[in-house]
């Protein structure tokens, strides 16, 4: 048995993305959008953006505009490009788990694919 704990790595997303990727205060706020958080919870299992409007209630357009933020934030992820039969593209959450720590700094903990992440402003 190992006494090792995984430790969590800074996210990734900073160097890909730049002033775009791990943006703390923009995922808080996405969290704390009713809307947006409903989005990302329903989206455990690949789903469109038309049965994510569906099941959470939401209005085709506003559920488009929740899902792009939340992918551009990190949290969802697209898994295919609409396909020129109509196929519509499909979306699932990228991270297993985020949990946020409010202490200074800011904090943001994921873990995508079991592996722990961390960003902070």
């Amino acid at each position: 048995m190992s006494d090792t704990v995984d430790q969590p790595t800074r996210c990734p997303r900073i160097e890909r993305d730049g002033e775009l990727g791990c943006d703390p205060h923009r995922i808080v706020t996405l969290l704390n959008d009713d809307d947006a958080r409903a989005v990302y919870l329903y989206a455990e299992e690949p789903a469109t953006v038309s049965q994510i409007a569906e099941a959470v209630g939401l209005p085709q357009s506003t559920a488009y505009r929740k899902v792009e933020n939340l992918q551009e934030a990190g949290l969802l992820s697209q898994l295919n490009d609409r396909s020129r039969t109509g196929t519509p593209a499909h979306y699932v959450r990228a991270m297993d788990h985020v949990s946020v720590t409010y202490d200074d700094p800011l904090r943001i903990e994921c873990t995508c694919n079991g592996r722990p992440l961390y960003c902070e402003p």
